[in-house]
Formats: C-alpha cells, sequence, structure tokens
C-alpha cells in the first residue's frame, strides 16, 4: 500500500457534479448549461451508473462537424467556466424530440476514486483535457478539473511552506 502522503481523486473531485439523464431533450439540456453555466455535464442512468458525456459542442451540428480531435470528445476539453456560445442563431436537431442519449459520447475518459493525482494529471496533459470524471464500481462519484489540480497543486507547495497565503 502507499504511505499516507499521496494525494488521490477522491481528495480533490467535486463530489455531487450536476448530471443529465439519456431521455433528456436537447431543449432541457440547453437550458440546464444556461442556467448552471456550464458547459458540459456526464449522462448517468438512474442508478447513478455512468453512460457517457454530452456537451454543448454536442448541441451543435456544424461544431460536430468540426471537432479538432473526434477521439476525445469536447467534453473533456473545454475549459471551466469557458463556456462556448450557445443560444446565438445555433441549429439545433429537432431540440423537441431529440435525446440526450441520441447525441452524447459514451464516457471513455474516467478515473476511480484511488487513482493519484498524478495519474490523473498525466491524462489530462496527454489528451490534452480539462476534466476527468471519478467513478466508484462504474458509477460516477465526482469529477476533477483542470482547476482542481491547481489548487492541489498549491496545496501542496503550502504544505511544503513554497507558497504564501495571498
Amino acid at each position: 500500500m502507499e504511505s499516507g502522503g499521496h494525494m488521490k481523486a477522491k481528495d480533490i473531485m467535486h463530489r455531487d457534479p450536476i448530471t443529465v439523464k439519456a431521455d433528456t431533450t436537447l431543449k432541457e439540456l440547453a437550458q440546464l448549461f444556461i442556467e448552471k453555466e456550464i458547459s458540459g455535464a456526464p449522462v448517468v442512468d438512474r442508478a447513478g451508473k455512468l453512460l457517457g458525456v454530452v456537451s454543448q459542442t454536442d448541441l451543435v451540428r456544424r461544431d460536430r462537424e468540426m471537432k479538432s480531435s473526434p477521439d476525445v470528445p469536447s467534453y473533456y476539453r473545454t475549459g471551466h467556466g469557458a463556456p462556448e456560445e450557445i443560444g446565438r442563431g445555433f441549429q439545433f436537431e429537432d431540440p423537441d424530440y431529440t435525446r440526450v442519449s441520441d447525441v452524447m459520447t459514451p464516457a471513455v475518459l474516467s478515473a476511480r476514486e484511488e487513482t493519484p493525482v498524478e495519474d490523473i494529471a498525466t491524462m489530462m496533459l496527454s489528451k490534452h483535457i480539462h476534466r476527468v470524471i471519478i467513478t466508484r464500481d462504474g458509477k460516477l462519484t465526482g469529477i476533477v478539473t483542470s482547476m482542481d489540480m491547481l489548487r492541489a497543486l498549491l496545496a501542496l507547495a503550502g504544505r511544503k511552506g513554497a507558497v504564501r497565503e495571498v
């Protein structure tokens, strides 16, 4: 076993992130993104099992064709607090009938609660992503964002006396 000095995903993650269900309509999804000022959300079933992720880009047809890196969904790449444009002449795919399940990306980038923070940092850097979903037994328990990583770094530096509180 590791010594107690190592931070794990569960130590720095946001618990109870905003999630959506697979049968949520795109109109409801857009309203949620605007209300909560988020650019993406994990998709879960009734039991809380992780099914996928959906982002603002998934709402927009033309963006889907222009994705720069199709193997990594935009959900993971968009920085928190930097929402993509929403609401300006969007071409929604029939927002009243299309469901999240029709446009979401099956979840691929997740880590376990026990995953060391260093491993998550490596994943973020190598995949150029800003958030990683954290699971326990396949169920969503939290999200680690690039901002969480910076806070963890500052906390560690502070413990070593390298950084003074501002």
